[in-house]
């Protein structure tokens, strides 16, 4: 299964991240994910998010936030997203629904078999982020 991970040293004006702040960083983990569906002729739009918050991230503590596919139906596919702190501890965990839709027309698309093959793991994440892929 592809996945990807992202490093971040976590900045913020609080002595602590807030929830809000932390989604954020969620959707800039996504980056690669939504910039491979452009790559491949459809866009992906989020519509729903759920987001469990486990522990509290302080300034400048190291995150790594791991994004992965999990599920795929007929026009949309789901992403389980992963935050742990410096010591590998569980921060948060989310799982984001994203709708494939054609950019022209806005109208929903079937999931192009790129992403199909991701869950596979016999596809390729194309990485344009300053985040990493892999397959195991």
């Amino acid at each position: 299964m592809t996945y990807s991970e992202l490093q971040i040293v976590v900045e913020t004006k609080h002595s602590h991240l807030s929830n809000v702040e932390l989604l954020g960083y969620l959707d800039e983990a996504r980056y690669n994910w939504y910039e491979y569906c452009i790559s491949i002729g459809v866009e992906a739009l989020v519509v729903h998010m759920s987001t469990d918050f486990k522990k509290e991230v302080f300034n400048h503590d190291k995150i790594n936030i791991y994004t992965q596919i999990e599920r795929i139906g007929n026009t949309s596919f789901t992403l389980q997203q992963q935050v742990q702190d410096q010591h590998q501890t569980l921060v948060a965990s989310s799982q984001i629904v994203l709708t494939t839709v054609n950019r022209q027309t806005r109208k929903k698309v079937r999931v192009p078999e790129e992403i199909r093959k991701l869950l596979k793991g016999e596809g390729e994440l194309t990485l344009n982020f300053n985040s990493r892929c892999c397959s195991p």
